[in-house]
């Protein structure tokens, strides 16, 4: 990238009581997206790609983006974004994609931002969100239940938790507008982060890491449970949940490997003891929060490396954990439970795991769900997690 490339650059600001969403900017295929709360992100086009890959793979990124966002005018560098994503194998391969246009939404106010040759840069219209894309998903016997089995039989004394995945193939019977299942995903889970970066689409509840300011948040989601059929029996899903003493210890590892992981980043750093339950649309999750002050100006890259793969999507310890699930899981798991999010110029960025996910394909669509194995974790009991983390996902792409 040259610092002539960034000096051609523009912004516009627009503040409206009437916007509620900028996905219908996005691409119709294989859009550029993220979403948390009142903040969204649309990427359209590619200015610039950096790629790296090894347990250090996002603070070479880092390295990348900050030496790009330094050449830039000072005035123009809060609002640089690139958006990424990662494999969940910390030895494998992540990325970051610099959009020539990037679209930000904060509440009502609008922020388009241009970057390079302006005979260069793509259209960027408002477009009508077209059909859910139909996509069957064949019913195939799950041998998920002898690989639970499998992997209780790895547990020790050292060897507390890990995470086993399975995987359904969709068929894309009908392509349609890969905008559509997003919009679905944010009306049905306002609280989740809606992605889709490259093909890989969800609606996470869990983020990694969030840093605004020297402030780093994460939440930590461990132990489910499935909503009950009336107010009734919701609450004593969610009262059972939380007096769980499987789940809370399935929490509590999780729990303490960011704690441990964030600590050296940060020169404060608080946790609850107790954790809450979260409800979601479909489940209850035991979720808590960890917030710090970190002791220097850190980017949000340079903290990936160190959270991720956390407890929630690997085990205790992590070394083991993935030994584990390399022997175990049948389908690779490519990007799920990955790190996706974004970094602006400043450092600051918000990163989710990449769960309640699947990865389009050329003619067909994967989804990965998983559940943490702890001694006492029935194989029946920890399949219909699985299925109940798949229900986003089938929900989405229902006509």
């Amino acid at each position: 990238m040259s610092s002539a490339n960034l000096e051609t650059f523009s912004r516009d600001v627009v503040r409206s009581t009437r916007v509620e969403s900028i996905l219908d900017y996005a691409s119709p295929t294989r859009p550029l997206y993220f979403r948390s709360g009142d903040c969204e992100i649309v990427g359209i086009g590619e200015h610039t790609r950096w790629t790296a890959s090894g347990p250090n793979r996002f603070a070479q990124l880092g390295d990348l983006w900050g030496a790009a966002v330094a050449v830039a005018p000072p005035a123009m560098r809060p609002y640089l974004h690139a958006i990424g994503s990662g494999s969940f194998d910390p030895n494998g391969e992540a990325f970051l994609i610099f959009p020539r246009v990037t679209i930000i939404r904060r509440g009502r106010e609008v922020t388009t931002v241009t970057v390079g040759d302006p005979e260069t840069v793509p259209d960027h219209p408002r477009r009508t969100i077209g059909p859910v894309p139909a996509v069957d998903w064949p019913h195939i016997d799950s041998v998920y239940r002898d690989r639970v089995r499998a992997a209780l039989g790895r547990l020790d004394s050292d060897f507390g938790k890990v995470v086993v995945a399975r995987a359904i193939t969709g068929h894309v019977v009908t392509a349609g507008d890969e905008r559509a299942p997003l919009g679905k995903l944010a009306s049905s889970y306002p609280d989740c982060h809606i992605f889709a970066v490259e093909g890989l689409w969800g609606a996470s509840p869990e983020t990694l890491v969030r840093v605004h300011d020297r402030r780093v948040q994460t939440r930590v989601l461990a132990g489910s449970a499935a909503r009950g059929v009336d107010p009734q029996s919701d609450a004593r899903a969610a009262s059972h949940l939380a007096d769980s003493t499987k789940d809370r210890d399935e929490h509590e590892y999780a729990m303490q490997s960011v704690l441990t992981a964030l600590a050296p980043h940060c020169r404060s750093i608080v946790g609850a003891s107790t954790p809450f339950t979260l409800r979601l649309s479909n489940v209850w999750h035991l979720a808590s929060d960890i917030e710090g002050i970190l002791r220097t100006r850190t980017s949000v890259l340079d903290i990936i490396d160190s959270v991720h793969p956390t407890a929630a999507v690997a085990g205790v310890p992590t070394d083991r954990a993935l030994t584990t699930i390399a022997d175990i899981e049948a389908i690779p798991r490519g990007r799920y439970a990955g790190p996706v999010g974004w970094v602006d110029g400043a450092g600051n960025g918000e990163w989710a795991i990449a769960l309640r996910c699947a990865q389009w394909r050329e003619t067909d669509i994967v989804a990965h769900a998983g559940a943490g194995i702890i001694v006492g974790s029935d194989p029946e009991s920890e399949y219909a997690e699985t299925e109940l983390k798949f229900r986003p996902i089938r929900e989405a792409l229902t006509l």
